[in-house]
């Protein structure tokens, strides 16, 4: 297997810094090798000097240890650097993309007396969630049809003449209109009405979309 540029330069460092070390070794073993003394006359246990040379060798150890630690941790820290970007590269990104899901589009018809209505859901993962379209009407002596976008609970009061809370409604009776609603999570009907007309169906062309931003990674 080659090595990349940057191996090989990491191997030749490592292998010139365990010289230097190994020459630093050596030096200080012959630094704490006893010299064979001269040729005198014997001294008296008093005339010795006292510690001098045991303090000296503490010292060369104490330097040394520090020498060898701190080479360990300069070996080290470019291991942990790297494990670190490798975690951080490894680890997927996330980012938000536009949908949009369509829940009523074309011509649809609506009969006299009655409605028709479609059922939406909106997710927690759909960030920033909004329902637009628009409508228009013909057929029967004005054109024109109700709409409303509610909860399940409220789109039936509406529909069944009552006072309801909705997030979207017509002015009364519309042969045109427009919308553009932004909604939290939660489950939602969009109807058109035409209970209001006895005996005349009305044709409906519709457009009616849910867009949202969705979690995408790479």
């Amino acid at each position: 297997m080659e090595l990349r540029p940057e191996q090989k330069q990491q191997i030749e460092d490592e292998e010139r810094q365990r010289v230097a070390e190994e020459q630093y070794r050596a030096q200080v073993r012959a630094r704490l090798r006893p010299e064979t003394p001269p040729a005198a006359s014997p001294t008296r246990p008093d005339d010795a000097p006292k510690g001098r040379g045991h303090g000296r060798a503490w010292v060369l150890l104490a330097i040394l240890a520090l020498v060898a630690l701190y080479a360990i941790m300069r070996r080290g820290a470019p291991d942990l650097q790297a494990s670190a970007s490798r975690a951080l590269s490894s680890a997927p990104s996330v980012r938000y993309v536009p949908a949009t899901e369509n829940i009523a589009s074309g011509q649809v018809t609506v009969p006299a007396r009655g409605y028709v209505q479609y059922r939406f859901e909106i997710t927690p993962e759909m960030r920033n969630a909004r329902v637009s379209g628009h409508f228009s009407a013909s057929g029967g002596a004005g054109n024109d049809v109700a709409a409303v976008i509610a909860t399940e609970s409220e789109e039936t009061n509406w529909i069944n003449g009552h006072d309801a809370s909705a997030f979207y409604s017509t002015h009364g009776r519309e042969t045109n209109d427009s919308f553009d609603v932004r909604l939290a999570p939660g489950v939602y009907y969009f109807a058109i009405s035409n209970k209001f007309s006895e005996v005349s169906a009305k044709y409906v062309f519709l457009q009616a979309d849910l867009n949202y931003s969705r979690a995408e990674t790479y």
